[in-house]
């Protein structure tokens, strides 16, 4: 990269924690490495100017398996989209406006797996926004995507960004309006930690946008020809093809995702449909 694309403003210093317990971290330097240190000693590295405060890297259960496994998918499809740079992002641009009109993003934002952080398209100039993402190469090859930079402005200035786990937020509780998540929940490890965590973070009146793709879409109707897909999917590993292997971790319905959604402190206010089957649902923070 021949610019900045992340940075770290003074208020988001001012919020950052230990994503472990929660308490303050103190800068550290060890000749030319920096890093965030704990009260009881871990470091967290500095690597170009990013914070990384990522945990369950290790990989040692299955579930952390299939996690990693999917992530290392997902991360090699970014890479290639911005790459390749052919994507239809004008149409993306238009269908997403569309969502955001119907459900505003109030105040200051944590944009969760919010990947290179285009949700800024969508904001006020001067909204306080950061994004945080376990890719933490993900402006690697931003330079190659003309098309995508053209397309999304907002890349072309440097953005808010900590590597982190959606289930460790390393942020101070009631220190932001609104948390959103789009099309990430069902690539999470645990979607009712990431979910507690939003809760966690978010102010007395915070909202939590979440948008993605649910099994049955608006009539919770699985059809024929669904059912046929994933069953094969499910055969396929079985006879040594794993091509086709499914890394998310959850395929909600609408019902399944809007009782995570309630079980983890939310009401939900607002639900928006952007096709027949992805949801846009916006929910407050119940207060107990």
């Amino acid at each position: 990269m021949n610019k900045p694309y992340t940075k770290i403003d003074s208020w988001v210093k001012n919020i950052i924690v230990d994503p472990l317990g929660k308490e303050p971290l103190i800068f550290s330097e060890d000749g030319n490495k920096r890093f965030l240190k704990t009260n009881y000693n871990k470091k967290y590295p500095i690597i170009d100017g990013v914070y990384d405060l990522r945990l369950l890297m290790g990989g040692f259960t299955n579930d952390q398996k299939i996690w990693l496994e999917g992530q290392k998918e997902y991360e090699e499809f970014s890479d290639r989209s911005v790459i390749n740079d052919n994507l239809d992002y004008q149409s993306e641009f238009e269908n997403n406006s569309k969502v955001y009109q119907e459900i505003p993003i109030n105040g200051r934002c944590l944009d969760v797996g919010g990947n290179k952080g285009t949700l800024r398209e969508f904001l006020n100039d001067d909204q306080e926004y950061i994004t945080c993402d376990p890719f933490i190469e993900v402006f690697k090859n931003i330079e190659q995507g003309s098309n995508y930079l053209k397309a999304y402005k907002s890349l072309n200035q440097p953005v808010n960004f900590i590597c982190c786990n959606a289930e460790y937020l390393p942020f101070k509780s009631n220190s932001f309006d609104t948390v959103h998540m789009r099309s990430v929940i069902d690539h999470f490890l645990n979607p009712e930690s990431a979910l507690l965590e939003a809760h966690r973070v978010l102010n007395i009146e915070g909202s939590l946008i979440i948008g993605l793709y649910v099994i049955g879409g608006k009539n919770n109707n699985v059809n024929f020809i669904r059912k046929s897909k994933d069953l094969i999917k499910k055969i396929l590993p079985l006879v040594g093809i794993n091509k086709y292997n499914d890394h998310h971790t959850w395929h909600p319905s609408f019902d399944e995702l809007k009782s995570l959604i309630i079980t983890c402190g939310f009401d939900i206010s607002k639900v928006y449909w952007q096709t027949d089957s992805v949801v846009y649902i916006n929910a407050k923070k119940r207060i107990n």
